[in-house]
């Protein structure tokens, strides 16, 4: 009877000691597809020839074990939430990354928000495709020359926040 009690107190602290060790460091915030990647891509500037030119420098990029990257962008902020803007940052990368390496990068990514108490949260994000981005960086040159007017925002807090402002004619 002993000897089972024993064998029962040495695998429960095995099963300890394996989780404990299996979520420290990086992989406790890691989402599980990416436990067992590879980092292959740390702080890295990618740029996709072509028309327009999409120039992005990535945070982190693990390949999974089939090959398939995937992207992970890290923010620290005082509330854990994604912005449109991730988003959009994310597919600049995917597209950079696909344009100059030709490597196959999933159609999703994760938003790894770090908090004030340093906890760290994924969140994962559909990206937008390679059409979508540059039509976007077509309209943001299109605004800069100012052949095009922007669109005002869906949320009044955008407005009073935004530096362009005063000179909006339909700022709040």
């Amino acid at each position: 009877m002993f000897e089972v009690l024993l064998t029962v107190a040495l695998l429960v602290l095995a099963a300890w000691l394996l989780r404990r060790w299996w979520f420290s460091g990086d992989r406790g915030w890691m989402p599980l597809e990416l436990r067992r990647a590879t980092l292959a891509y740390a702080e890295h500037l990618f740029r996709a020839p072509g028309r327009p030119t999409i120039t992005a420098k990535v945070d982190r990029v693990y390949r999974r074990r089939n090959g398939w990257l995937v992207l992970v962008e890290l923010k620290t902020r005082r509330i854990n939430r994604v912005y449109l803007s991730d988003v959009i940052e994310l597919s600049a990368q995917r597209v950079a990354i696909t344009g100059e390496t030709g490597e196959r990068v999933l159609a999703h990514a994760y938003v790894v928000v770090q908090g004030p108490t340093g906890k760290r949260v994924p969140h994962k994000v559909q990206l937008l495709g390679a059409e979508e981005v540059k039509a976007l960086v077509l309209r943001r040159k299109a605004l800069l020359a100012g052949l095009v007017q922007p669109r005002f925002a869906h949320a009044p807090s955008l407005c009073e926040h935004c530096a362009y402002a005063t000179k909006c004619a339909g700022a709040i």
